[in-house]
């Protein structure tokens, strides 16, 4: 992102340490001043706040978000059943190709 490119706000406090806990930004704004070069975009923060995880305030039809509740959208937390794609100590793909197998042998 280019300097041209930045929010107006963000251009004049580019550094997050400019800005306080409390202080209201839009989902845009908090994109260019804690990810400029990614990975979290606005859309990425609208996803967060879709899925409940980012806690924003909305004024006049608007999103805003604070350091506050950017923290705690970056607060890791155990995945319901383990990590997508594992089932115990094998993965998804071990246990189809053993379903498979078990398959083989009731019919031969």
């Amino acid at each position: 992102m280019t300097a041209s490119d930045l929010p107006p706000r963000i251009a004049a406090r580019p550094n997050p340490n400019d800005w306080g806990d409390e202080d209201l930004m839009t989902l845009a704004e908090a994109a260019a001043l804690f990810w400029p070069d990614g990975p979290i975009s606005e859309r990425t923060l609208r996803t967060a706040v879709r899925d409940g995880r980012l806690p924003i305030s909305i004024l006049a039809g608007k999103f805003f978000v604070t350091k506050i509740a950017l923290r705690r959208l970056s607060e890791c937390e155990p995945v319901a059943g383990g990590v997508a794609g594992r089932s115990g100590s094998r993965t998804v793909l071990e246990d189809d190709l053993a379903a498979i197998d078990r398959m083989g042998r009731r019919d031969g």
